[in-house]
């Protein structure tokens, strides 16, 4: 195999690997962006709505590729409606909002939802 060849393929593989990897991240989000979420989210529960760690039995980060201006977020399940969850959303100029529920007698909701 020549060098040229050799070289075209490397460049088609990494190619490849560089469109599957924004294909990926599209889709799906940045797992460690997905991780902070949860944390930003957990941490205003406990710091500005005075949630204790205890009321939150989950907390699972995810991701939008349909909203630019909150893509990132995590939903919530409360330890008194282990059923239902509330999604928060974490938007680019920094706040947290809740925007929606599963709950058909929602405890915890905030007063805006979109």
């Amino acid at each position: 195999m020549s060098k040229r060849v050799k070289i075209s393929l490397i460049a088609t593989l990494a190619l490849v690997v560089v469109i599957s990897g924004w294909v990926y991240f599209s889709l799906f989000g940045n797992p460690i962006k997905m991780n902070d979420a949860e944390e930003k989210v957990r941490a205003y529960l406990i710091q500005q709505k005075r949630y204790s760690s205890e009321e939150m039995i989950d907390i699972t980060g995810n991701y939008s590729f349909t909203s630019s201006e909150a893509p990132y977020g995590a939903s919530v399940t409360f330890a008194d409606q282990p059923n239902d969850k509330y999604h928060y959303g974490l938007f680019k100029d920094g706040h947290i909002e809740q925007y929606s529920y599963t709950s058909d007698d929602p405890i915890h909701l905030e007063s805006r939802i979109r």
